[in-house]
């Protein structure tokens, strides 16, 4: 029997050349709702960070005595999340770049918003464990202003 495993990602502001809270929220709602449309469990989430839109997705895939997620299922999600930030990054009063920050233990791993699915599965390969702890994870999308006019 299977579970389903929560992974926080947040939505916030990029660390340089930020967009402003209420296009960042905006960007979180659409990509939300559109894998809610697809059928994928994400909730808001409740944390003690100060800023930015806190979700928890759940992702079916461990065993009922594991709590481990297989890095494959993993990087599936990650895809399907950064095919999301580029079909609304396509948009012209869409925000660019957006970076998506994998944290996991004390390391992290930065993915370009342009990256392609097999690209970005060798690099979640060469970082992460076959095996990765939920409670260790988390997903930060960074999201810069638009571009000026």
């Amino acid at each position: 029997m299977t579970q389903p495993t929560g992974l926080l990602i947040t939505f916030r502001p990029a660390d340089t050349d930020g967009a402003n809270p209420a296009l960042v929220n905006r960007v979180a709602r659409e990509v939300v709702d559109s894998l809610r449309q697809q059928q994928h469990t994400i909730e808001p989430a409740y944390t003690t960070l100060r800023s930015g839109d806190v979700y928890r997705w759940l992702v079916t895939a461990a065993d009922a005595a594991q709590t481990l997620l297989p890095l494959v299922t993993f990087s599936a999600a990650v895809v399907q999340l950064l095919n999301e930030l580029k079909t609304l990054t396509a948009k012209p009063d869409s925000p660019k770049p957006t970076v998506i920050i994998i944290n996991y233990n004390a390391g992290q791993t930065a993915i370009p918003a342009d990256s392609d699915a097999a690209l970005l599965a060798q690099l979640l390969h060469e970082r992460l464990p076959e095996r990765i702890d939920p409670a260790q994870t988390s997903i930060e999308v960074q999201i810069a202003a638009p571009d000026p006019w």
